[in-house]
């Protein structure tokens, strides 16, 4: 009688697995990199809103244990694309300038503010207004986060062939979400402000007075609001915008506080214990809190109207939103930290 050898075909068997598991991976990273390729040298017209909405997918995946998660790391290895990283998807080019800067809590504060240079006319030319991306309603809100200069600027390099133009709104949107899933709940102002006071008839340098009219209505319409930040970007050079912790990039922060407030100091204090926090858990992103005279303004930056209305500059014109996403991160911990007394 014959023997049948099966250990034989169990292992032919196995082999023949093995291969096609090999097989359907390659196919699989095939496909990736030529489309990949398609996107990276095509000229597609993407625009902001596509834009924050996929940053807001792409940013919260933590899940590793996935076929997406092997497929993205060996992107990485074969041609340095990065599927977590929003910015090398559209150009495998892209490198972040590194910026070399102390990581201790003795780091220099840089504790100025560039010259404002915003007008309403001239930033409608570089960049679009974005519509809130969340469909979520937020009952009980506690954080209301506003633009008073909805159109800042950051830098678009390697982006310019998507008609993407980065501003400061995605920040409010991705730092709302953040907020969001640690618990607190938060929701982002997205009137189109100069559409609003181009119909209202408001002078374009009443920005403060228009954000002014929203905040109030926001305090009459929510009385569960504690919190009220207005998320700007300063104009400063990039070596005082940026700077490196952990091999990873951030854009520093600044907060700024208006001395023809009255009450200023208990503005400022509640800032001061955030600047602490930034330093013990993320040295260096802080740039300090900067105390600004602004003498014949009725009030400085709306901070008369609770103690706890905060303006916090992320980064600065010639930050890339990889950056601007590594800070979002770091102050949603820190805004958490300070909000429920970690």
């Amino acid at each position: 009688m014959k023997k049948i050898n099966l250990k034989s075909n169990s292992k032919k068997k196995f082999s023949f697995k093995g291969i096609k598991f090999i097989f359907l991976i390659l196919i699989i990273l095939v496909s990736y990199l030529f489309t990949i390729k398609y996107f990276t040298s095509s000229d597609l017209d993407i625009k902001n809103e596509e834009y924050v909405k996929f940053l807001l997918n792409e940013s919260y995946k933590t899940e590793k244990s996935n076929y997406t998660f092997i497929v993205n790391e060996s992107l990485k290895l074969l041609s340095k694309l990065d599927l977590s990283k929003p910015v090398t998807l559209l150009d495998d080019k892209l490198t972040t300038t590194k910026v070399n800067s102390k990581t201790n809590k003795n780091v220099i504060k840089d504790e100025t503010m560039a010259e404002d240079d915003y007008e309403i006319d001239t930033y409608e030319k570089l960049t679009s207004y974005i519509s809130n991306p969340s469909s979520m309603e937020i009952n009980d809100p506690q954080v209301y986060i506003y633009n008073t200069h909805q159109l800042e600027t950051y830098s678009n390099s390697g982006l310019e062939n998507y008609n993407i133009n980065p501003n400061i709104m995605m920040t409010s949107y991705l730092l709302s979400e953040k907020l969001n899933k640690r618990g607190i709940k938060t929701i982002v102002e997205d009137t189109n402000m100069a559409e609003f006071m181009r119909i209202s008839n408001i002078a374009s340098s009443e920005l403060y007075s228009t954000t002014r009219i929203f905040i109030n209505n926001a305090k009459n319409k929510y009385s569960t609001l504690k919190y009220f930040i207005d998320i700007h970007r300063d104009s400063v050079s990039k070596d005082i915008s940026t700077c490196t912790i952990d091999g990873k990039n951030y854009a520093r922060i600044l907060f700024v506080i208006g001395t023809s407030n009255e009450t200023y100091l208990e503005n400022e204090k509640i800032v001061r214990q955030l600047d602490d926090i930034s330093d013990e858990l993320y040295p260096c992103m802080s740039r300090g809190v900067y105390k600004r005279e602004t003498k014949g303004w009725t009030v400085a930056y709306n901070q008369d109207i609770s103690p706890n209305v905060m303006l916090i500059e992320v980064g600065a014109k010639e930050n890339t939103i990889d950056e601007v996403l590594n800070t979002v991160d770091a102050l949603s911990v820190v805004l958490e930290k300070y909000m429920k007394g970690k």
